[in-house]
């Protein structure tokens, strides 16, 4: 079975230094520091909320290699299997029932 994080590669990291993402309710962030070769990429997974409101976050330091961006997809794939993910929505609390009108 292919990688959900097929996409990733060395090059996919010099598009910005800070990238966040998600597949359904599995949200993950990316931070690289240095360059290629020699640079490393921080990797978070987190609950379906923002990264500055996350409380149960997991994090990874990989290098900027080939070899190091292979192990990140495959600590991504771990974590994905781990967490689990369903289709993306907003965590809004239930909506009460409506009330019958007051005589």
């Amino acid at each position: 079975m292919e990688s959900s994080f097929a996409f990733l590669d060395v090059g996919f990291f010099t598009k910005a230094e800070v990238y966040p993402g998600s597949l359904g309710t599995f949200r993950y962030r990316f931070k690289r520091e240095g360059w290629t070769g020699g640079g490393k990429i921080q990797a978070w997974v987190y609950e379906n909320t923002c990264f500055e409101l996350a409380e149960h976050i997991e994090t990874e330091t990989f290098d900027w290699t080939d070899e190091g961006v292979a192990a990140l997809r495959a600590w991504l794939d771990r974590k994905l299997a781990e967490r689990g993910a369903e289709p993306y929505r907003i965590p809004y609390p239930p909506a009460s029932a409506p009330q019958a009108p007051q005589p």
